[in-house]
């Protein structure tokens, strides 16, 4: 007798729609995306007419903030509405290309107005500090507020601009890794507790390790862990390929670290962040000791990071369709006032939520707005995994 087919992960056009993001307020068409970044292409050269202006007046500087913003809208609605299509399907040739042309259209305008944040630092002190003072200029004060925190990391108008065309290139190991995480790596099938055989991924894999019976949990775990093994290699170089550019980056703009650079956008000193990791070593005993009363209540002779998810308490099974998980999530916000729940209710209940996995869909979960469109939520949602 043949087994039955083990349940797959169906591809993008087998996942209804109702169950998908609606993207359309960002876009009803790719004619309206393909006017937008028509529109931006013609705009590039636009900020080459202020050039060696922007210490004339703080009138022109107000100018070209304006323009810079309306610019940076359309942009934003442009590149994102071409980065969510690649995460509906990491595998479609179609919307890399898109989100690719976005990148290099994106690179041409940082390479345009590469010369704009060192123009502004060299304008003299007090001169700056008059504009600032201008009305004028006051919608945009804390913006060039924060742009002078940058002096001592911004370099020469040409240095800039050469860092500014490495856009593409700096992007690589991420979209290397991307790819191979999202559309390429299969995990093969496996049974769960009930003799049902389905596909491991990246979405089932927490399934897995839900597991009330530990064989389930460990060989999920062991065979997923094992197609990384496999590719360790071109992990690494990805890995090492995106820390070599933070290190580069880091190093161009005359900061002390990566870690620096990363956290100077904030204003968060590094002692902060240094604080914290140590914070969490301190306690680290705490967590042991977690682990150790989660052991014995679950009756292991031994704990192992595949038994981290399962609920302590194994007996107890939970299941939530998509609209119960929305009514406990609307519950618990009921403090935040009726409009607050309406308007989530609406979001959560149509089509701001991209909610289950599909083949070569990205892993894990987001939230991601713009300006201009809904706030949107990738989710690979499993009714038997209480976390989602």
């Amino acid at each position: 007798m043949n087994a039955p087919a083990a349940t797959k992960l169906p591809t993008r056009d087998e996942v209804a729609a109702s169950d998908c993001w609606d993207l359309s307020s960002l876009y009803e068409s790719q004619e309206g995306w393909q006017a937008d970044f028509d529109t931006l292409t013609s705009k590039i050269d636009t900020f080459e007419t202020y050039r060696g202006r922007l210490g004339e007046s703080a009138q022109v500087i107000r100018e070209f903030l304006d323009f810079d913003g309306e610019f940076d809208r359309i942009a934003e609605r442009c590149g994102t509405y071409a980065f969510l299509r690649t995460t509906e399907n990491q595998s479609d040739s179609d919307h890399q290309a898109r989100k690719s042309r976005f990148q290099n259209l994106a690179v041409k305008a940082s390479q345009a107005s590469s010369f704009v944040r060192p123009e502004l630092l060299s304008i003299e002190p007090e001169k700056m500090e008059s504009f600032l003072n201008d009305p004028v200029l006051e919608p945009y004060k804390l913006l060039l507020e924060r742009i002078v925190r940058y002096r001592p990391h911004t370099l020469t108008d040409r240095e800039e601009r050469l860092l500014a065309m490495q856009g593409e290139m700096a992007g690589a190991a991420g979209n290397a890794f991307r790819q191979l995480n999202d559309a390429d790596l299969r995990f093969g099938e496996l049974e769960n507790e009930d003799g049902q055989r389905m596909e491991l991924s990246h979405a089932t894999f927490i399934q897995f390790l839900h597991s009330t019976d530990r064989d389930v949990r460990k060989k999920a775990f062991d065979q997923y862990y094992q197609v990384f093994s496999e590719h360790e290699n071109t992990l690494a170089a990805t890995l090492a390929g995106s820390i070599h550019r933070d290190v580069y980056y880091a190093r161009a703009r005359n900061y002390e670290s990566s870690l620096e650079s990363s956290l100077f956008p904030d204003n968060m000193p590094v002692s902060v962040y240094d604080n914290l990791i140590q914070a969490v070593r301190d306690s680290l005993p705490a967590v042991h000791e977690y682990l150790d009363v989660r052991r014995r209540k679950m009756n292991l002779p031994d704990m192992h990071h595949y038994d981290t998810y399962v609920p302590i308490l194994s007996g107890i099974k939970k299941h939530h369709t998509w609209d119960q998980a929305v009514n406990v999530v609307l519950e618990s916000l009921q403090p935040l006032g009726q409009e607050y729940v309406s308007t989530l209710e609406e979001g959560l209940r149509g089509r701001w939520s991209d909610r289950y996995p599909n083949r070569g869909k990205q892993s894990g979960a987001f939230s991601c707005g713009s300006f201009d469109g809904d706030p949107f939520i990738l989710m690979n949602f499993k009714e038997e995994v209480l976390n989602d």
